[in-house]
């Protein structure tokens, strides 16, 4: 009936925790077992264990503190039984007690825990590398794709701000953009950015309602000069998102230390009309 509480235990507290196991902990009189977790523990539960008058236990003595406990055996005829060890931190640990022969006497499940958790980070790094390097092949494509759209720009003071290639995938939208300079002196890049304005349309109202939503660039090509009588073709990558037909994004280029501040706006009909990568990041 014990045995049956225990699983019947373990059952409840696996459905809010995902279970990690100790395997077999074998201990005797001689040799005791420590084992040492990254958390407090809450409790411990053994299934075939009864209590003594003196509050020790039949078959094994559990002492317990803060992150770790110290188990015992006290009869070669002790059964083997279920373990259950639930952490401060919502981890549960499982596994069997032994009584026999071995004179292992530390078991550090803390460890095991801190290994699975850097395995893991490091994984998690390794993909986001991985993702950001496919990122970044991807916009060198898009720069090297013949030109798409000869009708999306502005003209200001003799400098052409113009895009050239725009492409989606499902996290990202790359921009091939054009910065022509006729004028004779240099165009330092201060900075960039995307916006799209639902509602935005010529012959606005002040008063009628609009939406702006500021975009986040992910990756930009490391350009930030554009020479006199030069011209540079520079890419940028932003969070893909979405807009209705009727919107407007909106891009402009800050000149840093100047006034020649082009914008270009682009239909929210066309943006959902962008080419797609066929295959995911």
């Amino acid at each position: 009936m014990r045995y049956t509480y225990t699983l019947l235990l373990f059952a409840l507290m696996a459905k809010t925790s995902f279970p990690q196991s100790m395997g077999t902990i074998e201990v005797n009189s001689d040799y005791t077992a420590t084992l040492s977790f990254a958390d407090s523990i809450v409790f411990i539960v053994i299934g075939n264990n009864p209590p003594l008058a003196d509050k020790h236990f039949k078959f094994y003595d559990i002492y317990q503190s803060g992150k770790s406990c110290v188990i015992r055996g006290n009869d070669p005829k002790a059964p083997n039984t279920s373990i259950t060890v639930k952490l401060e931190n919502e981890k549960i640990w499982y596994g069997k007690l032994h009584f026999g022969d071995s004179t292992k006497i530390f078991y550090d499940f803390a460890k095991d825990e801190n290994s699975k958790k850097v395995e893991k980070k490091i994984q998690e790094v390794a993909t986001v590398q991985d993702k950001e390097s496919k990122m970044k092949e991807r916009m060198n494509s898009v720069l090297s794709d013949p030109i798409e759209y000869n009708t999306i720009g502005t003209i200001e003071n003799s400098m052409t701000f113009q895009v050239g290639n725009i492409k989606n995938d499902e996290n990202f939208t790359y921009f091939k953009l054009i910065i022509k300079n006729g004028t004779g002196s240099d165009y330092n890049i201060d900075g960039i950015y995307f916006k799209f304005v639902e509602g935005k349309r010529k012959g606005l109202k002040k008063d009628e309602a609009k939406i702006e939503e500021r975009l986040r660039m992910v990756y930009e090509t490391p350009i930030t000069v554009v020479n006199a009588y030069k011209s540079i073709e520079i890419g940028y990558v932003i969070d893909r998102f979405t807009g209705s037909a009727k919107g407007t994004l909106v891009i402009q280029l800050r000149e840093a230390n100047g006034t020649r501040n082009p914008v270009i706006e682009i239909s929210g009909e066309k943006i959902l009309g962008v080419k797609v990568f066929e295959q995911k990041l």
